[in-house]
Formats: C-alpha cells, sequence, structure tokens
C-alpha cells in the first residue's frame, strides 16, 4: 500500500519535471530524505551536491518539497544563479562556524554580478536543483522546525562511481547489491518516469481506438 510520502516520492509528475529539466528521457530514485531544521538551528554552508552523490553522472537533480510555508526567517534554500557559479567558488573552504566564507562569497557574487535567490516559499511551492547548483539555507530564527521532503533524482543507465568515498555517502543503503563501477539500477532506485514508456504506451492506445 503506498502511503502519502510514496505519492510524493514515486510521483511521475515531479519525476518528469526533473526529466525535462534534465534532457533525459527517464530518471531513476537515487534516495528521499526528511528534512527537519529546529528552532536556533545554523545556517547551512554553501555548497553543491556533486561529491556528496557516489553517482557517476552530473545529470541529477534534487526536488526540495517544503511541507509547509517557509517564510525567510524559517531558513529557505538559497541560490546562487548560473550552473556553472560553481567553478568560481569550489576551491573556498566553506566555514560553518561564522560568517568569514560568506563574506568572500557576498565579495565574489558582487565582482560578477551573480544574482542570490534567498525568496520565502509558500506551500505548494518546489524547488527543482541540478547537482552543480550553489546553495545554501539560512539560521531558522523562529519556534517552528522547517519541513521539507527532498527527493534526488538521476538519469537512468548512470553507473556508482567506481572509487565511493566517505563524502560520497554510505551507497549501501539506497543502492543494496550494487557495486562500484555497476550501472544502478536496484530495486531501491526505481525508474520514476521514463519517457520511452509512456510513448510506447499512448502508441498501444492510439492502435486500439
Amino acid at each position: 500500500m503506498m502511503s502519502s510520502c510514496d505519492n510524493f516520492v514515486l510521483s511521475k509528475r515531479i519525476a518528469q519535471i526533473a526529466s525535462e529539466l534534465l534532457c533525459v528521457q527517464a530518471v531513476r530514485l537515487y534516495h528521499d530524505n526528511a528534512l527537519s531544521k529546529e528552532p536556533g538551528c545554523r545556517r547551512t554552508p554553501w555548497h553543491y551536491d556533486y561529491h556528496h552523490f557516489p553517482i557517476d553522472s552530473q545529470n541529477v537533480f534534487t526536488a526540495w518539497i517544503p511541507l509547509q510555508p517557509i517564510p525567510r526567517e524559517m531558513g529557505p534554500l538559497t541560490f546562487a544563479a548560473g550552473i556553472v557559479t560553481y567553478k568560481l567558488v569550489k576551491d573556498l573552504a566553506s566555514n560553518k562556524f561564522d560568517s568569514s566564507d560568506g563574506k568572500q562569497l557576498s565579495q565574489i557574487f558582487a565582482d560578477k554580478l551573480i544574482p542570490v535567490d534567498d525568496g520565502s516559499f509558500d506551500l505548494g511551492e518546489i524547488s527543482f536543483h541540478h547537482t552543480l547548483s550553489f546553495h545554501t539555507a539560512g539560521a531558522t530564527r523562529t519556534n517552528e522546525s522547517r519541513m521539507a521532503l527532498a527527493t534526488t533524482y538521476f538519469e537512468d543507465g548512470a553507473r556508482l562511481v567506481s572509487s565511493p568515498t566517505m563524502i560520497s555517502g554510505e551507497f549501501h543503503k539506497f543502492m543494496p547489491a550494487i557495486e562500484p563501477g555497476d550501472i544502478i539500477d536496484g530495486e531501491y532506485n526505481p525508474v520514476c518516469y521514463s519517457r520511452i514508456d509512456l510513448l510506447a504506451k499512448e502508441n498501444v492506445m492510439n492502435r486500439s481506438l
């Protein structure tokens, strides 16, 4: 029986958007992640996700789904515009404990005229971000936890990296029976959307008319 959470995680509509944004024929599920940022929690350091996914592909997208309205005071996701922005800052060390890296980044963004989107989220809004999208999240300055569901999809046919690291995660949790270098096609990584399957289904329906 499918739970309400599964309706989001395995949503063909959400996966289709990820597939179309990536310009690929089909996407599989990497994992879903329930995120709770507690009141008073510090900001999330600026980063991009590529190094944290043990997937040998850049065709990876995350759907970030707020479970309540998220004003700026609650620490919504914040993005630096531009898919190649990470190249400007990849050698800058993140600092979790003060704003030193934030000051340096602000100067880089100003010098390069890079817009930063730190707007609030209304209930029902979803953020889709590429594995190279440079982003952060502010501190939670309310008395309410910030709740969100993050679901990550990748291009069907991608392989597990040949040399996983601690940074790239405990891949066996999400890819049981998949070994380094293998195509990722395990039971925990179903195809959530396939344009090829959709077209085949439409052809069958048209022939039956």
